[in-house]
């Protein structure tokens, strides 16, 4: 039997910590670090568990990233991630999966999410054990605009500094790769 955990797909992100700031008790949430973090992103899970004290975080991205896959088509991976946190879901008795992803008023995005989200949900849903009881898999942030985001990561008053966004494996932002430039952006409004 599910119970009401929830476990929260994490990389570190401002996203990922915006959705933590939305869980009601961390003591029914389950971090799942996602396959292939860097140490900065593993230490910003760390610092995230820490400031709300959610005590477990389980995953495959808590061991050091020896090779990196390459890259997926995008939908590919998103649907293989969440497949992956269905069943760390299973074994961890979460019966909701939180997965912050974010596309503001991108709407062919929105609609490409809530694809993968059906498809993964009714292919595990073929199997027995699942037909009628699964965790639910929930998007909160979908529709946020940046603003929103900063919002929420304002008010769980741990700010920017909890989070890790550069595309880079260095122990600091390098401030030049797109994910730099963008929530630098939003680094601004937090601290606004």
């Amino acid at each position: 039997m599910l119970t009401p955990r929830r476990l929260l797909v994490t990389d570190g992100s401002p996203l990922a910590l915006a959705a933590l700031t939305l869980q009601e008790r961390a003591d029914q949430t389950i971090l799942w670090a996602t396959p292939a973090l860097s140490a900065a992103q593993r230490s910003a899970i760390e610092r995230q568990a820490a400031h709300f004290g959610v005590d477990r975080v389980v995953g495959p991205g808590l061991e050091p990233a020896s090779d990196r896959a390459p890259a997926s088509p995008r939908t590919i991976a998103e649907g293989r991630m969440l497949f992956d946190a269905l069943l760390a879901a299973w074994h961890c008795r979460c019966g909701r999966i939180i997965w912050p992803c974010q596309a503001g008023h991108d709407l062919e995005r929105i609609a490409q999410v809530q694809e993968v989200v059906l498809c993964v949900g009714h292919v595990a849903r073929l199997d027995p054990a699942w037909r009628t009881v699964g965790p639910e898999i929930r998007t909160p942030l979908l529709d946020c605009t940046d603003e929103q985001v900063a919002d929420l990561i304002a008010s769980g008053g741990g700010g920017m500094a909890l989070a890790w966004w550069c595309e880079g494996q260095a122990a600091a932002p390098c401030g030049g790769c797109g994910a730099c430039r963008h929530w630098s952006a939003v680094n601004r409004l937090v601290a606004a």
